[in-house]
């Protein structure tokens, strides 16, 4: 079996610099050719860790979990990439698991608790874990870092820019003149009030009226949902921020399922971009979030977390939000056009 001291011999190294480069060591100086040096003689000799010894010496078991509610969602794919990366980079598993069972008294929650299993937690909840089970959380040695959760008092967090995003895909129906936007989608708390917030904040500058925020929770669902409230208005707006691009999709379907043009009558932006966005028709306008950084960012903060070094929670500044332009949005209609005109 292949030891570190043959991969130092190969590499002309020392045995410590190897093991700065297998346990992804960063206070160890060396050249890009050294570990790429080093990396080429891991690869001949096809080193594989003990990792049963690793984690008796550093007492961690080399593996993270990463929880969100609803797993299915395409808008974490860039997430779980930036995630994988970042921990790959430093030799961790990653272990998947969804808020539906993340509580109290749950196989989940215990094994999540459970001596020396797992290392730290990423947590994306948005409300839905029981403050029971958060307490049990708090109350391990075991970090969390919270996901999308800004300015939390009792956890460390990282986040995306939320509120840059909404008052981006507001600007982007007020440059194509429209005065009456709404604001759909999401619960109460974060990321869904940064999110009204932007789009309020994008209102107000340009002088116009921001509506009141039509909380219908998450998914298609939540865009039929959001169409439904709208319709039942005295006038339908001539465009609509939608808190996420999951019940963007389903406003769309919605939209036409009862004859409203989209986008000639109303125009559609979802926040986050997803690869189902470019499929629907019309093709949805959205806005896109570093979710990629965000995952890289977290797995930094809890491996500073790790070794005893302070976190900076934060927003993500860099990549910033983007629009994605496509077709459900355009110049609003030159009338205003009300429920009992249209409907």
């Amino acid at each position: 079996m292949a030891t570190q001291k043959e991969i130092a011999r190969r590499a002309g190294v020392s045995v410590s610099v190897v093991s700065a480069v297998l346990n992804g060591t960063t206070h160890t100086r060396m050249s890009d050719e050294t570990r790429a040096r080093i990396e080429a003689a891991i690869a001949e000799v096809g080193y594989v860790p003990n990792d049963a010894a690793r984690a008796l010496r550093r007492q961690q078991a080399g593996t993270i979990a990463v929880v969100v509610e609803k797993l299915e969602n395409p808008a974490y794919k860039e997430l779980f990439h930036g995630i994988y990366e970042a921990a790959e980079a430093r030799g961790w598993a990653v272990v998947l698991g969804d808020t539906v069972w993340m509580r109290s008294g749950s196989h989940f929650l215990a094994r999540l608790l459970g001596r020396g299993s797992i290392d730290a937690i990423l947590l994306r909840h948005d409300g839905l874990i029981d403050e029971e089970a958060l307490a049990h959380l708090r109350a391990r040695p075991t970090p969390v870092v919270l996901l999308e959760r800004q300015s939390d008092p009792q956890d460390p967090w990282v986040a995306v820019d939320d509120s840059a995003a909404a008052r981006l895909a507001t600007e982007h129906l007020i440059e194509f003149g429209h005065t009456d936007i709404a604001f759909v989608g999401g619960t109460a708390g974060q990321p869904s009030t940064a999110r009204y917030e932007g789009y309020v904040a994008a209102m107000n500058d340009a002088r116009l009226s921001p509506r009141e925020h039509l909380f219908t929770g998450f998914g298609a669902e939540s865009g039929v949902r959001g169409l439904t409230e709208l319709r039942s208005g005295d006038v339908l707006p001539t465009a609509v921020v939608v808190a996420n691009v999951m019940s963007a999709v389903g406003l769309l379907a919605a939209a036409a399922d009862a004859g409203i043009d989209v986008p000639r009558r109303l125009s559609v932006v979802g926040i986050h971009d997803v690869e189902i966005a470019d499929v629907v028709r019309p093709s949805l306008t959205t806005v896109r979030l570093p979710m990629r950084a965000l995952g890289v960012r977290a797995v930094e903060e809890l491996s500073a977390l790790l070794s005893g070094a302070p976190m900076e929670p934060g927003v993500i500044a860099d990549p910033p939000p983007q629009v994605i332009a496509r077709s459900s949005t355009a110049p609003a209609p030159a009338e205003l056009t009300s429920r009992s005109d249209e409907l």
